[in-house]
């Protein structure tokens, strides 16, 4: 048999070497324990990382720069050099961090070369967004608003028909005055774009009209109330057409609208075709 008092100095016993071998364990610094903390190499870390932070923030903003105003302004429209080039620099950020910030070489890693790559890449999209739009600039070229319709100018709410509509075929009563119309739209100046508007029948060109989307406007103020789908914004210019030639049942023709505009830093310009054919009503 134990007594009680030699039972109670066993279990201590084991105790104290139960707690001497975790308690090594714990210790600051051990196998398992928490790393020691160094104010003074905290603080050289922060420094370091925010001068990464800077420095690649810097070079997308010079990126985007040099690109909209060194390199653009030499081409003449959109290439795939606008945006391979930039995204291949992100190979140099490294090289960069070593040669401007060589005291704090040691410190990066693939991480902050991770990091710099994202923060570089979306620093870059976004300035080159601002610089490119409106109203520093404008690369979007104009184009057509809504539907375009052909129409009876005399009594449009009776005859006219949508853009879908002229693809298939309409039936033809034969209008006295027929009218053409649509509207243009831009992210800029709608009302001065040089739009051209050249009718084709039968691959002869028999009208064309040549002015600013504005010239163009013609009788449409008189008829917009019956258009309906033609103008989609308030700031979209409508331009109103009446062929001066007798539409004939049977045959095939094409409307061919060319729209130009003096960009910055390039010229626009769009192409539209549309083709309809005349189908007789007794068909």
């Amino acid at each position: 048999m134990v007594d009680l008092s030699t039972a109670m100095a066993a279990a201590a016993a084991s105790e104290r070497r139960r707690g001497g071998r975790d308690g090594d364990k714990k210790k600051p610094g051990g196998k398992v324990g928490t790393e020691p903390f160094d104010p003074a190499d905290h603080v050289e870390k922060e420094k370091a990382d925010t001068a990464s932070m800077w420095l690649v923030v810097l070079l997308g903003v010079i990126v985007a720069l040099i690109m909209r105003y060194l390199l653009m302004p030499q081409m003449d429209g959109p290439a795939s050099v606008l945006w391979s080039l930039p995204l291949l620099l992100i190979l140099i950020i490294p090289t960069l961090h070593r040669v401007i910030l060589p005291m704090f070489a040691e410190r990066y890693s693939f991480s902050n070369w991770f990091r710099g790559g994202f923060l570089y890449t979306f620093t870059w999209l976004a300035v080159t967004f601002v610089l490119v739009n409106p109203p520093l600039a404008d690369i979007s070229d104009p184009g057509i608003a809504g539907n375009m319709v052909l129409l009876d100018i005399d009594n449009p709410d009776d005859w006219q028909t949508t853009d879908d509509e002229i693809m298939a075929g309409v039936d033809w009563t034969s209008p006295e005055r027929v009218g053409f119309a649509f509207a243009i739209q831009d992210n800029l100046e709608s009302d001065d774009v040089m739009v051209t508007v050249v009718l084709i029948q039968e691959s002869t060109e028999i009208q064309s009209w040549t002015g600013t989307s504005s010239e163009l406007r013609g009788n449409w103020d008189n008829v917009s109330d019956n258009v309906s789908r033609v103008v989609k914004k308030t700031y979209d210019t409508p331009i109103l057409l009446e062929f001066n030639q007798t539409l004939e049942s049977g045959s095939d023709y094409e409307i061919v609208i060319t729209m130009e505009q003096d960009g910055d830093p390039w010229n626009l310009s769009k192409t539209v075709k549309h083709q309809f054919r005349i189908i007789p009503t007794n068909t």
